[in-house]
């Protein structure tokens, strides 16, 4: 008898202790939550509180640690901040529903179990709403968010009310004796949703490291040559003349960036102007536009680094709209307000150059959404980031404002320091080869280019291919014929439109850009 009750006790599924239950019921509630928040923000384009969050992390971060860990993890940063903000949220609703389901006392009618279910919801969508969305920088209530404060309010409220409602339903099917609620095997335990997160890492990880190693050979190319001829300027790894808008370089402050829809989508013209405007898409595209090549190159590029590209850009002179609207007397500053909060300004005498660009098309195709789609702003001579993407508003200011990378230490004039890039041979040469790169000063263009193949001890100048406008890069070669075989030092300089050379001193991006002469080992046979 003895040994057939412990063989029934050894086939007896293990009871689950009700803490155990309780974790399972709030479990399921938070990441009911979660899961509608996020299907909320990625098809309806709704504030997501983790991405905030993220957002204010980086924000509050110092410059030095931000750039440190861009630099190290890249892409893999942003997306692990914002992993990590999408488990701190469903953490916070798993504590809730723990603190709710263990001091609330359980009712015995189902409607007024629903009824404490309820007011319990709505009083976490009123502290997340009232209280933690200001905090994160979104305004009482969601008004400083691009969505507004109604839209706000509404999509907090339906994932609220998924919460309320799993946690009811969860709590009908766990906490009533039913089967369900007896075998410990089949509740997710805390150990698994911790090895799941790890999972999740993992998985952003391999992702993120998957583009960075193959991107070049599944997704796109990376704005070089490949298989050239080796007639300049079809040099192999030589960047070519013109970036398709697919390897154009990507950099904002996003985990993700803002899906924009131009049908809905105003631009407004306002602050200090005699007649405030708002165009829609179809009335910027109908005004006179201009076609301009320009560099662009992001203030985080290293030297000799790739965040930097050439296109034609087909927009409408800002100028022109601010001539519209007619610019009053005082104003110091044109601010520029983007869709994912962003905010930048450049002075009225640069927004009133020829070559200041509202645009809406890259190398003859609309923007992509990852460049600024519908409108951006392209302003020869200054860095990327003054460059403004999913421009909404436009304000004409009497003082000088310091935008986001401004207010986190970045240079306010952030004008283009000269550089100069080597981007040919390959590491190994045999015989005569070709070296050759780019070199780029703003608007204020390139006279010269000059080469050293012996650590800088000499320089000799390299021939430049004539710029496709005052605001391009320049190709340059030289061709080089070693003298003796082993390693060799390759150096570049450049001189300005003014014949000023660049600096050798090296200095890291932060805070003005990045300097110093772009070096690499070559080793001939």
């Amino acid at each position: 008898m003895e040994i057939l009750k412990l063989n029934l006790d050894k086939s007896r599924p293990e009871a689950p202790t009700e803490g155990e239950v309780r974790f399972q019921v709030a479990l399921i509630a938070a990441t009911a939550a979660v899961g509608a928040s996020l299907v909320a923000r990625f098809v309806f384009d709704a504030p997501l509180l983790p991405e905030l969050l993220a957002q204010a992390i980086f924000a509050i971060a110092p410059i030095w640690f931000v750039e440190m860990v861009i630099g190290m993890l890249g892409p893999f940063a942003k997306h692990l901040a914002f992993l990590a903000c999408v488990v701190a949220y469903l953490a916070a609703l798993l504590l809730a529903s723990l603190a709710y389901l263990r001091y609330v006392p359980r009712r015995n009618s189902i409607q007024a179990r629903i009824v404490s279910i309820a007011i319990f919801s709505l009083a976490v969508w009123a502290c997340t709403l009232f209280a933690i969305v200001p905090i994160l920088g979104g305004g009482f209530a969601g008004k400083y968010l691009p969505q507004g404060a109604p839209n706000t309010a509404i999509a907090l409220f339906v994932a609220h009310a998924v919460y309320g409602a799993a946690l009811a339903l969860a709590s009908k099917v766990y906490l009533n004796g039913h089967d369900a609620a007896k075998d410990k095997s089949k509740l997710i335990s805390r150990r698994r949703v911790i090895r799941g997160v790890g999972f999740a890492v993992l998985a952003v990880g391999v992702y993120d490291i998957g583009r960075s190693l193959f991107g070049t050979w599944f997704e796109k190319g990376s704005g070089r040559v490949r298989g050239g001829n080796g007639v300049f300027p079809n040099i192999d790894n030589l960047a070519l003349e013109v970036t398709p808008a697919s390897d154009f370089y990507e950099v904002s402050k996003n985990p993700f960036d803002p899906q924009v829809d131009a049908a809905g989508w105003k631009l407004e013209i306002a602050g200090l102007v005699e007649t405030p405007l708002l165009f829609s898409y179809d009335d910027i595209k109908g005004l006179p536009s201009v076609e301009q090549y320009a560099t662009l190159a992001c203030i985080s590029n290293e030297v000799g680094g790739d965040l930097i590209g050439n296109a034609l850009w087909r927009g409408v002179r800002l100028k022109d709209l601010l001539n519209q609207a007619r610019v009053k007397d005082g104003v110091v500053d044109i601010v520029l307000r983007a869709r994912d909060d962003y905010s930048d300004s450049i002075p009225l005498e640069r927004a009133m150059n020829d070559a200041t660009l509202l645009v809406y098309e890259i190398n003859g195709q609309p923007l992509t959404p990852a460049h600024g789609y519908p409108l951006r702003l392209i302003v020869p001579g200054i860095y990327g980031m003054k460059n403004v993407k999913w421009i909404t508003r436009i304000e004409a200011i009497d003082y000088d404002l310091k935008g986001y990378w401004q207010r986190r230490g970045w240079d306010d004039r952030a004008e283009y320091k000269t550089l100069s890039r080597i981007d040919a041979p390959a590491s190994t040469v045999k015989g005569e080869t070709t070296i050759a790169g780019i070199a780029f000063a703003g608007d204020r263009g390139i006279s010269r280019v000059e080469v050293s193949t012996d650590g800088g001890k000499t320089w000799e100048e390299a021939e430049i291919k004539p710029p496709l406008s005052p605001y391009s890069w320049v190709l340059w070669h030289k061709q080089w014929a070693p003298q003796q075989t082993g390693k060799h030092q390759l150096l570049v300089r450049a001189a300005d439109g003014t014949g000023a050379v660049q600096t050798s001193e090296k200095a890291p991006p932060d805070p003005s850009g990045s300097s110093g002469y772009h070096s690499v080992i070559i080793k001939s046979e």
